[in-house]
């Protein structure tokens, strides 16, 4: 470990490992991305980066972080339950679409093509072309105050394609959808 970190430091002569103080939204935005996905909120989707695993116990948990202001944030309020689609390239246009669009104004379904799929154990719906799909129980709700509410769910079913590979997924930074990136080491 030792012999690595002093190859950094001597890589790093010209002062370029020097750090300098940025607004804590400036420090926040430096992480390298977020896991992008659609979320089925009874029949409405929306796109979400604010998306994180909470527990990987026994009763394994995610959280999805939504905006007060979005018309999306009263349909969860209302529901007890909500899934997470995991998107691939292919689904890039749909995804850019549900994120801009409100389900108030349009059907996200048909404006995109995409399919509505009946869930097995929740109230709203899953996406059929996302090759992931999580069905969440609402469990937890944490409002800090800040930009996002965080609604914590139980999964209490997962499906997944056989052919789904997780390098497939999309992330997002600010303003750029990207691919997972290489691996390194396994």
């Amino acid at each position: 470990m030792k012999l690595s970190i002093k190859r950094q430091k001597e890589s790093r002569e010209d002062n370029t490992a020097v750090k300098v103080e940025v607004s804590p939204q400036q420090g926040l935005m430096a992480f390298p991305g977020f896991p992008l996905v659609l979320v089925g909120v009874k029949d409405n989707i929306i796109t979400v980066a604010a998306v994180s695993f909470f527990s990987f116990g026994k009763a394994p948990m995610v959280m999805i972080g939504i905006v007060p202001k979005r018309y999306s944030f009263t349909l969860i309020q209302e529901s007890e339950d909500y899934s997470i689609n995991i998107p691939t390239l292919e689904l890039l246009e749909a995804v850019k679409f549900c994120g801009t669009k409100s389900g108030k104004d349009v059907n996200k379904f048909e404006a995109t093509g995409l399919t509505l799929q009946k869930a097995q154990k929740i109230k709203s719906c899953l996406i059929k072309e996302c090759p992931v799909s999580l069905e969440c129980k609402i469990v937890h709700t944490i409002d800090l105050e800040g930009s996002h509410v965080w609604f914590v769910g139980e999964i209490v079913a997962a499906h997944k394609r056989k052919d789904y590979d997780r390098s497939q997924a999309l992330i997002y930074w600010p303003r750029e959808y990207r691919k997972v990136g290489e691996v390194i080491e396994n």
